[in-house]
Parts: structure tokens; sequence; C-alpha cells
């Protein structure tokens, strides 16, 4: 294996799910994602959303910045973290808030280039959530229901139903992205 690829989100994600003695299975049935997901999430086939990350990151016992930094960091009470930045094809993400397992929410900017949209159909996880379009303008399915919101908007929802998000403007969409997990 390359440096290159044990630096990839997927060779992180099987390093410590084998670290954990999981298979593919079993963590899929701990974090409720398909096994068949998982494995092209290690193949790096497909990019996760910052929920299935924070998700994974929990069940694994790491911080989420365990993806992007060659020694995973226990989680420990009170232990201070830096915001951690991501980039993906479609989309980024900057945490805002320190990760403590003590605490049940954190917050994100998350950044949507144009035209674009995260390459999954859905994805839900456990919690409520809350979006403000900071900038732009953003495409959102929740369920059902869709709606289209622009700067200065803002929706709130049960994170436990499958949601899509997508810009679908020519300039960058720009969110706060507030989760809350029980």
């Amino acid at each position: 294996m390359t440096k290159k690829e044990r630096d990839t989100f997927g060779a992180r994600l099987r390093k410590l799910r084998e670290g954990e003695g999981l298979s593919v299975a079993d963590l899929g049935e701990q974090v409720g994602l398909e096994p068949s997901y998982l494995e092209e999430l290690e193949e790096e086939k497909v990019y996760p959303h910052v929920s299935e990350i924070i998700t994974i990151a929990r069940t694994l016992s790491v911080d989420p910045s365990a993806f992007l930094v060659d020694k995973p960091v226990k989680i420990t009470p009170g232990k201070k973290k830096k915001a951690i930045s991501v980039r993906t094809r479609d989309y980024a993400y900057e945490t805002l808030t320190e990760e403590d397992p003590a605490m049940h929410l954190m917050a994100f900017r998350v950044t949507i280039d144009p035209k674009s949209e995260h390459r999954k159909v859905g994805y839900q996880h456990e919690g409520e959530e809350f979006i403000y379009v900071l900038e732009g303008k953003l495409w959102i399915k929740v369920g059902r229901n869709t709606r289209t919101l622009n700067a200065g908007e803002s929706i709130r929802f049960d994170s436990g139903q499958k949601h899509q998000l997508k810009n679908p403007g020519t300039g960058t969409t720009e969110l706060l992205v507030v989760i809350y997990t029980p």
C-alpha cells in the first residue's frame, strides 16, 4: 500500500474497523449503514456525509479527525481539538465545535460547489439537524418534502428521515449545519 493509499478516508476507515476486530457487516449493523455502502467507502467509490463520519467515529470510539490524520486520536473527556476541515469532490466542511463525548451537539460550516450535490441518494442519522444558509441557494429533500432555501433562511428537521442536499445555483452555497445526536 502506498503512502497516498494510506492517507485516504477509505484506508483509514478499514484500518480503524479492522483494529476493532469488526467485519464490514458488524460495523454496518452498529452504524445503520449497508455493508455494501461501507465497502464502497473503503474503496473510495463514494464519499461519506459528515453525519456518517460522526456516527462511524463514535462507534469506533475515535474523534472524527481520525479519518484525516495519520494517528487516530482516542476520545477522552475534556480533550481540546482544533477545527478539522475536509474536502470531497463536491463539498467541503469544517468543524466549528470541539469533539467531546459528553456533548451531543456539533456544528459545521459546509460549502457546496455550484450545480452539485452529495452523490448519495439520501442519508439519515439519529437526532435532529438545523441548517442555516449563509450564502447561495440550497435545495433540500427531507423525507418526501422538498424546499429551496436562500441566504438567510433555515430549516430544522428530524435527521432520522432520509435527507439530501444540493446546490442548484451557479455560485457556491455556504451553510451552517448543527447536528444534535442523542
